[in-house]
């Protein structure tokens, strides 16, 4: 045998083990790859209507978040209109009542003195 022989002997050799080698590493590829494949497949099966029901309910919330704007707008415009009508009845009410309890003090003041006077005028004969 030649050393020529005896190279290529050696490369078939080494050829068929890398293609054993290789062959016993694709079986187990080959079944992770369909294996990701088909969890991959089961995965948007299942991922389509959780995203359809996630957009159905940002969408409804989005509504009640509105209407919930709207119900705050209105209670401030009925809180502002209430601040006019008690600012209304303050000056309806207390303006007159502070002349009355003005008016009272002075009368109550003005018939002390004058019974102080009467008294002491009383005192004087």
């Amino acid at each position: 045998m030649t050393s020529l022989e005896i190279a290529s002997l050696v490369a078939i050799i080494l050829i068929s083990a890398f293609a054993i080698v290789a062959i016993i590493i694709a079986i187990p590829l080959f079944k992770l790859i369909n294996k990701i494949k088909y969890m991959a497949g089961k995965l948007n099966e299942s991922l389509v209507p959780v995203v359809e029901k996630l957009n159905d309910t940002i969408t409804n919330l989005n509504t009640e978040v509105s209407s919930i704007a709207d119900l705050t707008q209105s209670i401030s415009s009925i809180v502002e209109q209430l601040e006019k009508v008690i600012r209304l009845a303050r000056i309806l009410v207390t303006s007159p009542i502070i002349k009355i309890i003005s008016a009272s003090a002075g009368l109550f003041s003005g018939l002390s003195k004058a019974d102080a006077e009467g008294k002491k005028k009383e005192d004087e004969k």
